[in-house]
């Protein structure tokens, strides 16, 4: 298997050396140089990670083509490239629907799209990918959870709930600000809750279980796990998360924003 990285950013990053760390087979790995202490770095890795001299270079020594580069450039750095009908592409750029990306790499055929996300390095990611394909899903099933869909609202859907990552980390430190105020040090409390999200992800990783099936269970009658979630339903807080989703999948399907999105802004 000869890969290629159209685009050297952090999720190149992480899936070489996800693939390097978890024993993804594969020849040759060509990277572009768009990034050259990326590149240099991810070389320095494995001598079968070559940084090319351009774009084209890729293609040109690769079967498999991951597309990586930023939505905004994506249409200008394509359009240069004369792709083979070889060629095996998977695209991870947000927000650039199957049909366009097919139509930027004429007469490359084998399309799909997939989301990793930078946690792949350390084989804990989730990458979704649309339609099924076999090579993507060898790639990404070594490196955490890959999950298959059969079409791109669904994948756009899995796309949007990838914006709640800095919402995640805000939660996180409105805990830990409320620990510094209670008398911790931030770094003890920041140790604690980093802790704490650990078991609870490793949970949710060993069972198949809904997570509103979870969520009971942590919660006896008039126990603290059951008051807190009350309180955050009573006001809402998972209702704005639903609400800013749609607003997420509206952008990056293209269409205006539903008024219910906005509707708690002010």
């Amino acid at each position: 298997m000869r890969l290629g990285f159209i685009g050297t950013g952090t999720i190149t990053q992480a899936v070489v050396t996800g693939m390097l760390r978890f024993g993804v087979p594969f020849e040759r790995v060509s990277v572009s140089p768009r990034n050259p202490n990326t590149a240099a770095e991810l070389a320095a890795l494995d001598e079968r990670v070559r940084v090319c001299a351009s774009n084209q270079e890729v293609l040109e020594t690769s079967d498999i083509v991951c597309l990586a580069v930023v939505p905004q450039i994506a249409v200008n750095v394509l359009s240069e490239l004369a792709f083979d009908s070889r060629h095996h592409v998977i695209s991870f750029i947000a927000g650039v629907s199957l049909d366009e990306v097919r139509r930027l790499v004429l007469p490359a055929d084998r399309v799909a799209r997939a989301v990793p996300l930078p946690a792949v390095a350390e084989g804990k990611g989730s990458t979704a990918i649309c339609p099924a394909d076999e090579v993507a899903k060898a790639i990404f099933s070594a490196l955490g959870e890959a999950v298959e869909v059969d079409d791109e609202r669904k994948f756009d859907a899995l796309s949007a709930v990838t914006a709640t990552m800095a919402s995640f980390y805000a939660v996180l430190e409105a805990q830990a600000a409320w620990l510094v105020q209670q008398g911790l040090e931030y770094p003890s409390a920041r140790a604690f809750l980093s802790g704490y999200c650990v078991g609870l992800a490793n949970d949710a990783a060993q069972t198949g279980q809904p997570f509103s099936a979870m969520a009971m269970q942590c919660m006896t009658p008039g126990g603290i796990n059951e008051q807190v979630h009350a309180e955050l339903s009573r006001r809402g807080a998972y209702v704005l998360y639903r609400e800013a989703l749609d607003g997420v999948l509206s952008r990056i399907q293209g269409r205006p924003f539903p008024a219910a999105a906005n509707a708690h802004e002010g």
